[in-house]
């Protein structure tokens, strides 16, 4: 009887010191929480409550809700500030609310309250309405040093507006002094809109204004938190193939990379768009892909997912006021049959406004209405150990067989 009650006190005693240090180890990872779930997490992405504090950090892109349209704002690790797209919806019934929705978004999160402020640059895709129609208060609102424009020209009967666009080619070295028309060489379009949107942009006062021509036009940080926005599209003032014939072919597709992580903006390029990069260039793989083209299927080819791996993706849209009632659900299967995760396909007209920050840590993203992802949280991970190990190791009897 007394070597069984001797057996009995080394067990507990062996028990109780595993326990110990099971929970000295747990314990001891504590203050590399979050580092541990950095690597556990990939991605944290948070609800309203933590939207404020998302937007403080290092670099951040801002998807802002205009509907079926695009604007997204670029706050950079070295102050600057930027402007992909500023269009919203063409929806009469809601295109006016976005406009004024959009400049107050700008005003309140990425100028910190001030009712102006000053873009480095501003990035306009491609000449689709949705893309730019909001650009007379975003001119009037905030100061423009620089834009990026689209290699496509307004051109309709040579009329004064076209002979602009002639010297405006030709100052950038793309004519000799000879030509007196656009001709064959060049993709043209002859929407009144974009001329207007051309007159206000070279009359913006100190501007500068820069075709965007991949790779030439790549933006990379003299700071010491470098950062690069690489341009891989649109390649040519004009596509040899029939099937470019389309403003969404000229697209702006930029990167932005920063600290390790990469987020891909696209306009809404198409998918012949997508595979003359893909022969031309080496794709990084990226954390968020903006979807192409407000999720139709002219654009998000699968081989242009396979090469980039997204782990997020976004799409600005709004279902109600598109006849063509994007995202397509072909397109929604085919990011998640390429590896993203249902949950982490992110839309405005769900979500509203998005921001995707990065810091020296890690990726965030936030929303002003709940992202449906969780995060593990590294200290509820400790406590369920704990928990756990104390059950098996003291709440488990083992019964012995004896044998007669």
């Amino acid at each position: 009887m007394g070597k069984s009650q001797e057996k009995k006190k080394k067990i507990l005693k062996f028990k109780i010191i595993l326990f110990l240090v099971i929970c000295v180890v747990v314990l001891a990872t504590l203050p590399f929480s979050s580092l541990i779930e950095s690597k556990i997490n990939a991605k944290k992405t948070e609800n309203i409550g933590e939207f404020a504090s998302i937007v403080e950090k290092d670099c951040v892109v801002h998807v802002i809700d205009v509907g079926c349209a695009d604007c997204i704002a670029l706050e950079l690790p070295d102050g600057k500030k930027g402007l992909v797209d500023f269009g919203t919806d063409t929806n009469s019934n809601v295109t006016k609310g976005y406009r004024v929705n959009a400049v107050n978004y700008i005003k309140e999160y990425v100028f910190d309250g001030a009712e102006t402020g000053t873009f480095d640059f501003v990035v306009m895709t491609h000449p689709d309405a949705d893309h730019y129609n909001n650009y007379e208060l975003i001119f009037d609102t905030f100061q423009i040093n620089k834009v990026y424009r689209p290699p496509v020209f307004y051109n309709k009967d040579n009329d004064a507006q076209t002979q602009k666009e002639i010297q405006r080619a030709k100052d950038a070295g793309f004519m000799d002094n000879s030509a007196t028309s656009f001709g064959d060489n060049y993709y043209t379009i002859s929407t009144a809109l974009y001329s207007k949107c051309l007159d206000k942009i070279y009359a913006e006062p100190d501007c500068e204004v820069v075709f965007t021509l991949a790779p030439v036009a790549d933006i990379i940080s003299s700071s010491s938190k470098e950062y690069t926005i690489k341009f891989y599209g649109p390649r040519y003032l004009k596509y040899e193939k029939s099937s470019y014939n389309n403003n969404n072919s000229f697209s702006a597709v930029m990167s932005l990379e920063y600290n390790g992580h990469s987020i891909m903006l696209t306009g809404d390029a198409t998918k012949e768009e997508e595979k003359d990069i893909l022969d031309n260039c080496t794709l990084p793989q990226v954390d968020v892909l903006k979807v192409g083209h407000h999720g139709s299927n002219t654009s998000s080819c699968v081989e242009f997912l396979n090469a980039l791996k997204p782990k997020y993706a976004f799409i600005s849209t709004r279902t109600d006021t598109n006849k063509y009632n994007l995202p397509k659900q072909e397109i929604i299967d085919r990011i998640v049959s390429c590896g993203v995760s249902s949950d982490n396909i992110l839309q405005t007209q769900k979500n509203g406004n998005l921001v995707f920050a990065i810091d020296d840590i890690d990726m965030y993203i936030g929303a002003t209405t709940e992202v449906v992802i969780d995060t593990v949280k590294w200290w509820y991970v400790c406590v369920g150990v704990i928990v756990i190990s104390a059950g098996i190791i003291f709440g488990i009897k083992v019964k012995s067989n004896n044998r007669k």
